[in-house]
C-alpha cells in the first residue's frame, strides 16, 4: 500500500530473516529518491501470530488490518484497527460485531472518505466460497455488512477488494468470473443507485 504522500510504502512479508509469521512493514523513500530499509512495524501491531492484508486511511492515521488467532478475536481471522497517536500506533482494537464474526473476515479496504469498509468473508448469506462484503460507518458505528451481490460474488472465491480513491472503482480477484486462468483481477464501478456494474 503506497501512502498518498508517495513517500511511504507499507507491505506484508513472511520472508524477512528474524521474524516469525506474517508481519506488517513500512518503507520510507530517502531524499535521493531511493527506498530505505524495511522496518518491522513492531508491537503492538505485530505479534507472534500472523498479521497482514491491510488498508491505510487516506490521511495515514488509521490502519485496518487482518490478524489471525489473536487474543480478543471473534473468529480465526478478524479485522482490527490501529490509530496513529502523535507518531505512535495505538493498541489495536478489534472491530467487533457486526463486521467480525465467528467466521473468517480478512482483506479490508477502507474508502478514501473513511465511510465504507470493504472486506472478504466466508460468513453465511454469501454465494459460496469467500465473498466481498461492505459495511458503512453510521451514527452508531459500523453497520451490518452487506454482500455486494451476485454481480460481484460467485459460487467460488472472490477476494482482495481494493476501493480506489474515487470511491467508485473497485478492484478484486475472482476464481468464479470468466478470466484467463484460476484467480484473475477484475474491475467494476459503483453506479449512482448503489449497485455495481458487471465486472471486467
Amino acid at each position: 500500500f503506497i501512502h498518498a504522500d508517495n513517500q511511504t510504502l507499507y507491505f506484508t512479508s513472511d520472508g524477512l530473516p528474524g521474524y516469525v509469521g506474517s508481519d506488517l512493514f513500512v518503507l520510507k523513500k530517502l531524499p535521493n529518491g531511493q527506498w530505505g530499509i524495511p522496518e518491522n512495524m513492531g508491537y503492538p501491531i505485530n505479534t507472534i501470530e500472523n498479521e497482514g492484508a491491510f488498508s491505510v486511511s487516506a490521511d495515514g492515521h488509521y490502519i485496518f488490518f487482518t490478524s489471525c488467532s489473536r487474543s480478543g478475536g471473534l473468529g480465526q481471522c478478524d479485522i482490527w484497527i490501529t490509530i496513529d497517536k502523535n507518531g505512535a500506533w495505538s493498541e489495536p482494537l478489534n472491530l467487533q460485531k457486526p463486521v467480525n464474526s465467528k467466521y473468517w473476515e480478512s482483506q479490508p479496504s477502507i474508502s478514501s472518505n473513511g465511510k465504507v469498509l470493504y472486506f472478504t468473508s466466508d460468513r453465511p448469506g454469501g454465494f459460496g466460497g469467500t465473498d466481498i462484503w461492505m459495511s458503512k460507518f453510521g451514527d452508531k458505528g459500523w453497520e451490518d455488512p452487506i454482500n455486494l451481490g451476485k454481480e460481484i460474488n460467485t459460487s467460488k472465491d472472490e477476494q482482495f477488494p481494493f476501493i480506489h480513491s474515487d470511491n467508485t472503482t473497485l478492484y478484486f480477484s475472482s476464481m468464479g468470473h470468466l478470466g484467463m486462468g484460476k484467480s484473475d483481477i477484475f474491475v467494476t464501478h459503483l453506479r449512482p443507485d448503489g449497485t455495481f456494474e458487471t465486472p471486467k
